[in-house]
């Protein structure tokens, strides 16, 4: 597979090549109208790992894609990608994801499993060319099919079988509304059922961003520490990382794990001794840029970090997600982000009544649907309310609806 050409860029609606003195790429602007997009404002307000309103520190949707984009562009310069082209892709790829993080995903895919399912990369390409508003000539940002194809990670469409089958979470695909549009974009960009080129150099970015930051974030809440490393790793964590190794044939042993663990302890306690306050951003700086140096494209064409260092970013990623991900201080809150939601998502789908609940623009999408008599419909125009929503939104609007004395009529909606 080869990178995309912009001299081969091409939307679903043509346009006019710029205006007077633009001088822009097609990507370059496919770039801009994500940056200027009211979905990508939002990525400020979502939670990553920790909440947003746990301090300034912390990384947010927001700060998370700007560092993917900024480690992407460089693997791009290294292997011959369109830099502008995937930095789109970056900054665009969270755009789906609700408020309250996987946990957030988590309930809106258990709302929506019998009207087609929810989940985050599904919702950003909805975000993409449905949701967001640009030009009354179509819908959506009309961004060019090598964009769109980038954030299409999985190109499988959520169909009621997958739903049915599905026992541990969302289904990775795209929405079966979608199908029309997924097909066009292969049919132009060639890349049939494959990750683009461009998708690969994201994932694997996305991957070295949170594996390293949420290490670094982690560390700072005092949810890690050096004394946890150096422990033999759960049952959970070795399970966890071979599982993700098997697709290369890959297996490692507890041992194996562990000595990867300790060699991060090691590190940060060298660093400590002579860097002092500044240890945990130099040990980010050495890991992303030994992670992000050896991307290469690999023997079987596809692109990936070398094997060692794959291993040693899905060791993180195991091990922070039993010891932060699943930590009760964190969980604790995430239960009540999806309590927010499953009570909302009743209050706002109770037919008429419901209408003069939500946001105008809303209130027309979910009247539409009510006099058509379709389900499927009206719980969408919910779940994409609700999915768009910031965390702190989403705090507001329920205790406008639920909390006595809460919420103001001059309150924007």
């Amino acid at each position: 597979m080869k990178p995309a050409r912009v001299a081969d860029a091409i939307r679903h609606t043509p346009e006019q090549n710029g205006r007077g003195s633009d001088r822009r790429s097609e990507f370059e602007r496919d770039r801009a109208r994500i940056i200027h997009s009211a979905a990508f404002r939002r990525l400020q307000g979502k939670t990553q790992v920790f909440g947003v309103y746990e301090g300034d520190f912390f990384r947010t949707r927001l700060t998370h894609s700007l560092e993917v984009a900024q480690i992407a562009k460089g693997i791009a310069l290294t292997l011959g990608a369109d830099t502008d082209l995937v930095e789109a892709i970056c900054l665009a790829h969270d755009l789906g994801h609700p408020p309250f993080g996987h946990t957030g995903e988590a309930v809106l895919h258990e709302l929506m499993r019998a009207h087609g399912g929810f989940e985050g990369n599904a919702q950003t390409l909805r975000v993409l060319t449905r949701l967001e508003r640009k030009h009354d000539t179509y819908t959506g940002l009309n961004l060019t099919y090598q964009t769109l194809d980038g954030v299409l990670k999985y190109k499988t469409g959520i169909d009621e079988a997958a739903l049915a089958a599905a026992t541990d979470g969302p289904v990775k695909g795209f929405y079966t509304d979608d199908w029309p549009l997924v097909e066009t974009i292969i049919q132009w960009t060639g890349t049939e059922q494959h990750r683009s080129f461009e998708c690969q150099i994201m994932d694997v970015a996305d991957d070295i961003a949170y594996s390293v930051h949420d290490l670094e974030d982690s560390l700072k809440a005092g949810l890690l520490t050096v004394a946890d490393f150096r422990r033999l790793p759960p049952a959970r964590v070795t399970h966890d990382v071979n599982l993700k190794l098997a697709a290369k044939g890959h297996t490692l042993s507890d041992v194996t794990i562990h000595h990867e663990l300790r060699q991060i302890a090691d590190r940060l306690e060298a660093l400590e001794r002579t860097a002092g306050r500044a240890a945990r951003k130099m040990l980010t700086r050495d890991l992303i840029h030994e992670y992000a140096s050896s991307v290469t494209i690999q023997a079987n064409g596809q692109i990936d970090t070398a094997l060692p260092n794959r291993v040693r970013i899905e060791t993180l990623k195991a091990f922070e997600s039993y010891h932060v991900i699943c930590n009760p201080r964190v969980t604790s809150l995430g239960y009540k982000g999806k309590e927010v939601l499953r009570r909302l998502f009743a209050a706002l789908d109770q037919g008429r009544e419901s209408i003069g609940l939500l946001p105008e623009d809303y209130g027309e999408e979910y009247e539409r649907a009510l006099v058509e008599g379709n389900e499927t419909a009206r719980k969408r125009v919910i779940c994409d309310f609700l999915a768009n929503m910031t965390d702190s939104y989403a705090m507001r609007f329920y205790s406008r609806l639920f909390v006595p004395g809460q919420g103001s009529f001059y309150e924007m909606l």
